[in-house]
């Protein structure tokens, strides 16, 4: 949920695009990910190994405008046999399949090496083929890449992954078919539109650059349309048209001629009964953020184009992260336009009305990607956004949550009740903070995007939470209500992450540090703050932690990779990164009886990960044997054995019982999600972590893994 109007959504999109991690393009995620499946499986000596429970949330109540709601959904599709027979794909949470028109979801495919998607397509000449593009081409900084082509042969029940070395780090836009030619699929990735000829297995490079769409004349299908609309503005960028199949292209001129480093992401939308007919979205490119450029219709497939000059800024200055065109299936002038909201037109796009009011009183969640129609019933439409699916069955007059057991949830930071495993909260990308009360339906507790959680140990109806850019709110009565505004005294204009972190003293829960340039201190439960650091060298402060068994000692690292302690409250802070690669610093943990013991997470692809030091800082040593680079997003250590660490990574948690190296897999049963973050409880008995894209998860420590640990 974006509590916000569209040109905030760019800003603090954009933020998070050029001050957050990176933005993960690299085929090095997916070596990764292979590299670390050979790592032994934990399990205790004589005991039972690691295994994972789901907890949820399988779907949001309460969510935007009291509706249901699940994560970021980026395409669907419906079979051309059966109305009810469902396929979905999620941002970062995998394939999904429903037999019953969305009443009910399951994953598929769920230990792919990606659960990132763009795409999702039926095979005309055989439907019980499926195609899904791996790598979400939405530009933000959590849109990940993917590792190839998904295809299932016998209607989703079984999967297999292709063309890894083709689109090992690319992204997915849209997957079509030949009509008349089996086996002969197009795709629009970031790598160019592609070519195969047997569903599939291998690909050609018909057109490079980054593909946002392809269309196909089926009543002529050598004539191909093409968009390249590379999301920052490119030379390249616009509207390309072959007549020979793809093997040759020109690029359309006239009306259609804008400025490459003007136009950005572009978008077609069709009809299928008159499939001569389409509309195409060209927005700016975020070099110049002029919104939409033009909004054109084509009735020759691309021989001539009529600008229609009311469409509405439907996409705001974000057109980049969604803009979707999509046209009725039976009549070529009703016109579905979705960005931040949907609108609709019924004359051939010369009127638009809001159909959803994402931003109003209506019950569709804002922040649109995706429209699919029932081909059986042309006037039913599927919808995906940043809050899941929504159905109409009568072209957006009225609208319903598809949402059930859709477990697609981003979290950013999920922490646990100090004493009951029945309670936690945790901050998602979108759909706000949600609280766990024992149940697989989570209620949301407050709006807006949700970013780090904080829970009080000492009386844990006090939770600290979070919107984006150092948006701090705070509740004392378990979520009831919240105090917004908690930042007096912070210099909100020297600038902060999308996700700001920020540390509870385990000593003193009332005193909170966080950071932007520099490193505040609040020693009021957030009524106050001050400055307790100069400038920390460039870049933004990404991790901040207080020692545990010293509230003196404060560690803060930075979005560029410099690393800082104070052993006195920040009356001087010394530089200890010396040997540190430069890269973002993702994470510090503490050890709770030595504050000179530290463990470093970094965000990277490029460099070893895990660094360990032992003397504050003045040495590090690289700890990250076993694990190849990847991007780290938490440490913890095991609160009844600190030589115990876990750290969450993109491709997994791992666990290491000396202190660091020779790192094991906790658990074989966990999606394939990236994990964002962990927390270890000594009374529950719990690891539970934070996926970005499938919820939470929970394991048992390995002191409780057997009966002898729990005292039986």
């Amino acid at each position: 949920m974006r509590f916000r109007i569209a040109i905030s959504v760019a800003l603090g999109c954009l933020a998070a695009l050029a001050a957050g991690q990176s933005s993960r393009p690299q085929p090095a995620q997916f070596l990764a990910w292979y590299k670390t499946r050979s790592l032994p499986l934990f399990h205790v000596h004589g005991g039972p190994s690691v295994s994972w429970q789901e907890m949820g949330p399988g779907m949001i109540l309460r969510g935007w405008n009291d509706t249901l709601n699940a994560g970021r959904m980026t395409s669907i599709v419906v079979s051309p046999q059966d109305s009810n027979l469902l396929f979905a794909t999620a941002a970062s949470g995998g394939i999904w399949r429903s037999d019953n028109g969305g009443s009910n979801w399951s994953p598929v495919a769920d230990f792919a090496p990606s659960l990132s998607y763009g795409t999702i397509a039926i095979d005309p000449h055989n439907p019980n083929i499926i195609y899904a593009g791996q790598g979400e081409q939405n530009n933000s900084a959590d849109s990940f890449a993917g590792s190839g082509l998904m295809r299932s042969e016998d209607n989703g029940i079984h999967w297999e992954l292709l063309a890894q070395k083709v689109f090992s780090g690319q992204r997915f836009s849209r997957i079509i078919g030949n009509p008349q030619v089996s086996g002969m699929i197009y795709a629009a990735t970031t790598r160019g539109v592609m070519r195969s000829t047997d569903h599939g297995q291998t690909w050609v490079t018909l057109l490079p650059g980054d593909a946002t769409d392809v269309a196909i004349n089926p009543q002529s299908p050598n004539q191909l349309l093409a968009a390249i609309g590379f999301a920052h503005g490119s030379p390249e960028n616009g509207i390309y048209r072959s007549t020979d199949g793809g093997n040759s292209w020109k690029k359309l001129g006239g009306n259609l001629d804008i400025a490459g480093m003007d136009l950005g992401r572009l978008q077609f939308g069709q009809c299928a009964k008159y499939p001569n007919v389409l509309y195409v979205a060209m927005y700016s490119g975020l070099a110049t953020n002029k919104g939409l450029l033009g909004f054109l219709k084509t009735e020759d497939f691309g021989e001539t184009w009529t600008e229609l000059p009311n469409a509405p800024s439907y996409a705001g200055g974000s057109a980049w992260y969604y803009n979707v065109v999509a046209v009725c299936p039976d009549n070529p002038n009703i016109i579905f336009l979705c960005g931040t909201t949907t609108y609709r037109s019924e004359d051939g796009g010369h009127s638009f009305i809001d159909i959803t009011r994402a931003y109003g009183d209506g019950k569709v969640h804002p922040d649109h990607h995706w429209i699919a129609f029932d081909p059986k019933s042309p006037h039913t439409l599927y919808l995906c956004t940043d809050g899941g699916i929504f159905k109409s069955p009568n072209l957006g007059e009225t609208w319903e949550p598809r949402n059930k057991d859709l477990a697609t949830v981003q979290f950013v930071y999920l922490d646990v009740h100090p004493t009951d495993p029945g309670i936690a909260y945790g901050g998602t990308q979108d759909n706000g903070t949600l609280k766990f009360t024992g149940n697989y339906f989570w209620p949301n507790v407050e709006a807006g995007d949700g970013g780090y959680t904080m829970v009080d140990p000492a009386n844990p109806n006090i939770v600290y939470a979070e919107y984006v850019d150092l948006a701090l709110y705070k509740t004392m009565d378990a979520g009831k209500n919240w105090r917004w505004g908690m930042t007096k005294g912070i210099n909100r204009k020297e600038g902060a992450l999308f996700y700001t972190p920020f540390n509870l003293d385990p000593q003193n829960p009332e005193v909170l540090v966080t950071g932007t340039t520099r490193v505040y201190r609040s020693t009021n439960g957030e009524k106050s703050w001050k400055p307790i650091s100069p400038p920390l060298g460039g870049g933004l402060v990404s991790a901040v932690t207080i020692a545990p068994n010293n509230s003196s000692v404060i560690y803060a690292g930075t979005s560029v990779g410099k690393v800082w302690v104070t052993p006195n409250l920040g009356k001087q802070w010394y530089q200890i990164d010396t040997g540190i690669p430069k890269a973002y610093i993702s994470t510090i943990c503490i050890d709770p009886n030595n504050a000179r013991i530290a463990y470093l997470g970094i965000s990277t692809f490029l460099y070893h990960s895990l660094w360990k030091t032992t003397d504050a800082g003045a040495h590090w040593t690289d700890i990250s044997e076993g694990i190849p680079p990847v991007e780290v997003h938490q440490i913890c250590l095991d609160p009844l054995n600190p030589s115990t660490v876990f750290v969450a990574t993109d491709v997994g948690v791992f666990v290491s019982t000396t202190g660091g190296g020779h790192w094991y897999r906790y658990g074989a049963n966990l999606p394939g999600a990236p994990v964002y973050s962990i927390v270890a409880n000594k009374v529950t008995g719990y690891l539970t972590a934070g996926t970005h894209g499938r919820g939470g998860w929970r394991a048992k420590l390995p002191e409780f893994l057997s009966e002898k640990a729990h005292g039986n």
